[in-house]
C-alpha cells in the first residue's frame, strides 16, 4: 500500500467517511502519504475515522481542519 485511499479501503471506511480520512490525511500529512502509510500511522488514522474518534484524537489544528472538511463534505444534505 501506498495512498490514503489504500488504507481507507483496507479498514473499510466508504463513502463520505472515507472522503473525510483522505482529505484530512492529505492535508495534514500529504507531503509524506507513503511515508505515513508505510509506518502504519495513515492506519492508525484510518482506524480513528472508522471509529468516529478523529476529533477526539485530533490537536487543535486538526480540529480547525475537520471542522472545516465536514462543512464541506455535509453542507450538500
Amino acid at each position: 500500500m501506498k495512498t490514503y485511499e489504500e488504507v481507507a479501503d483496507k479498514v473499510g471506511l466508504k463513502g463520505r467517511r472515507k472522503e473525510l480520512y483522505v482529505r484530512y490525511m492529505r492535508e495534514r500529512w500529504g507531503y509524506e502519504e507513503e511515508l505515513q502509510v508505510r509506518t502504519g500511522y495513515a492506519q492508525e488514522w484510518a482506524e480513528r475515522f472508522l471509529d468516529g474518534v478523529e476529533f477526539l484524537a485530533s490537536d487543535s489544528d486538526g480540529k480547525k481542519i475537520l471542522y472545516r472538511l465536514y462543512r464541506e463534505v455535509y453542507s450538500h444534505e
